[in-house]
């Protein structure tokens, strides 16, 4: 698979798994400059509702907002991944996700919400970082 071994596969999944759960943890703690780290300086981020930012500063303002009003009580777990090297260095990442404590914009309660997350990763040295992200809700039932 372009040169990549078995090995390298493992440590490539093993990073990204990483990635992904710093990425819950820091959006669980609403910390948006957190969040932000898994992006790279130049990521294109697409939310649910076709909304957009441009950028590592960009995302971290996008994601400030909703962290302190629709997301100030939620909690994001990563539920699956499923990997696919395009080449050594740029990967297509699906990520499957779930939510709950995600409030209206009136203040109601939204119950459950699944999601997929489709990215293309990029390799800086040993670690993968998200270079395109779009996110879609899925059915719950």
């Amino acid at each position: 698979m372009f040169g990549r071994g078995t090995v390298q596969m493992v440590q490539d999944s093993q990073n990204i798994q990483a990635l992904l759960y710093s990425m819950s943890k820091a959006w669980n703690l609403h910390d948006a400059r957190a969040y932000s780290m898994a992006f790279s300086e130049e990521a294109d981020f697409t939310n649910v509702l076709g909304m957009s930012a441009y950028g590592r500063d960009s995302i971290v303002k996008f994601h400030e907002k909703s962290f302190t009003t629709i997301f100030k009580n939620s909690s994001l777990k990563m539920t699956g991944k499923k990997i696919r090297y395009i080449t050594n260095d740029i990967i297509a990442v699906d990520v499957w996700w779930e939510m709950n404590g995600v409030r209206s914009p009136d203040g109601k309660n939204i119950p459950l919400r699944k999601g997929l997350a489709n990215t293309l990763m990029t390799r800086h040295g040993d670690q993968w970082l998200i270079l395109i992200m779009h996110n879609m809700n899925l059915p719950t039932s």
